[in-house]
């Protein structure tokens, strides 16, 4: 495969000109309360959704964090994934729980319901499955499955929302769902979530936890814009080109540990014994326009992904040591990336950068392994695998297409250089 070409970057935000207009009048005219705005958001979602109750967070975790103080009892016992970020560890600790983890189904990289159930007691308050880059995580085996145990289910939809499973979208089946509208999510508030349930009183008591919280602070938002006004000059694809990729290349095929550190999102994450002040900003008026604006674009992004990982899935197909995700039609799985595992995840990314691709690997911990979490540790090596082998290849739907065909070709080829390599 040639290397003149010039690669698009592995993420862009999912942006307008409004996510950076609004904070900067936000901050300006110091308004940052308006009770509508929110409670349209939250409007807007019950009815596209079909879901009893919705109220907006101030971030995804924060969400889990408040829906399990609601929720469980202190010291019953949350059954989780260890994939997943730190800080997902760290709400289940700070709201009282106890995290019992649970081993991965290695190909869907979602939590295994016959490992899950096995570890449900009498101490059991929940059952959390995520659904990890877009893909559905079986949530009505896992709600009939909870019912039966009689202990609820709650849905970290963080990566997944607009996303079907048999007709109803992820987050709306189990007793809880989260969803974020973080910084890199295909809707993009720069921080905030939301928490639905068909239990109304569930969520009225989770506003009423909120309402003696302030607001965030209009400088907050618009720092958070201006980083994001900065990563969008930074993923421009000619500066992208030109100046940030050989920078990450070089970085990588040389091992230049600092700027690796940097692209790591979960570098540095820790254990921590209190809930930040930051994380119970409440969410402004100005952040719920910004999700009201991105509602109608939401379904045809997903058609976009979807379009590129069938791309991938038809094009990396049958390429023995890749493992590739199980394909499923409608939209119940919508890539926020397109994750694939390969046992030499380091070689493959090297080779990659070589041949000019950018796609990196997923930095999500086996936090049944970290020393922060001892503890708690379980063996879980379909997880331990996981996490050193993911890649998720692009599939933004501002990526082209041509790109994408461009990375199966230097995929195929690094298995193809392997393979001859094994047999020299």
């Amino acid at each position: 495969m040639s290397s003149r070409w010039s690669p698009h970057p592995r993420y862009r935000l999912y942006t307008s000109a409004s996510s950076y207009s609004v904070p900067l009048r936000q901050f300006f005219s110091g308004r940052r309360h308006s009770a509508g705005l929110p409670a349209q958001l939250e409007a807007a979602i019950r009815s596209r959704f079909g879901v009893n109750a919705a109220v907006c967070v101030p971030m995804a975790r924060t969400g889990l964090y408040l829906g399990l103080k609601e929720m469980i009892r202190p010291g019953q016992a949350v059954v989780m994934s260890p994939l997943t970020i730190v800080d997902v560890v760290n709400m289940v600790l700070l709201a009282g729980g106890v995290p019992v983890f649970a081993d991965i189904h290695r190909q869907s990289c979602s939590l295994d319901p016959d490992e899950a159930e096995s570890l449900i007691d009498g101490r059991t308050g929940a059952v959390l499955i995520s659904h990890l880059h877009g893909e559905g995580a079986n949530a009505h085996v896992f709600r009939d499955l909870c019912r039966r145990r009689g202990v609820p289910l709650i849905e970290d939809a963080a990566q997944a929302f607009g996303a079907v499973e048999n007709g109803c979208r992820l987050g709306t089946i189990g007793d809880l769902g989260i969803y974020s509208f973080g910084f890199y999510k295909n809707v993009n508030t720069w921080r905030g979530g939301m928490l639905v349930s068909h239990d109304a009183g569930l969520i009225d008591r989770v506003r009423n936890r909120l309402s003696r919280e302030t607001l965030l602070p209009g400088w907050g938002l618009l720092l958070l814009s201006l980083h994001g006004l900065l990563t969008e000059i930074g993923t421009w694809p000619p500066f992208f080109a030109s100046i940030v990729y050989p920078l990450v290349r070089h970085s990588l095929v040389h091992g230049i540990q600092p700027v690796n550190r940097w692209l790591d999102p979960e570098a540095g994450a820790t254990r921590i014994s209190s809930l930040p002040r930051d994380y119970m900003y409440r969410m402004t008026a100005a952040q719920a326009s910004l999700a009201l604006a991105r509602l109608d674009r939401v379904d045809a992004d997903t058609n976009c992904r979807i379009t590129h990982a069938a791309a991938y899935h038809r094009g990396l197909a049958g390429l023995t040591g890749l493992i590739i995700p199980e394909w499923k039609g409608g939209q119940s799985n919508i890539y926020t990336y397109y994750p694939v595992q390969c046992q030499d995840r380091d070689a493959l990314l090297r080779y990659a950068m070589i041949h000019n691709r950018d796609f990196a690997a997923q930095h999500l911990r086996n936090c049944a392994d970290m020393p922060d979490f001892g503890e708690y540790h379980r063996d879980c090596p379909n997880a331990r695998a996981a996490s050193r082998e993911l890649v998720l290849l692009p599939t933004y739907p501002r990526y082209p297409a041509e790109e994408v065909v461009r990375n199966i070709h230097v995929i195929r080829d690094f298995f193809r250089q392997t393979a001859l390599t094994c047999r020299e």
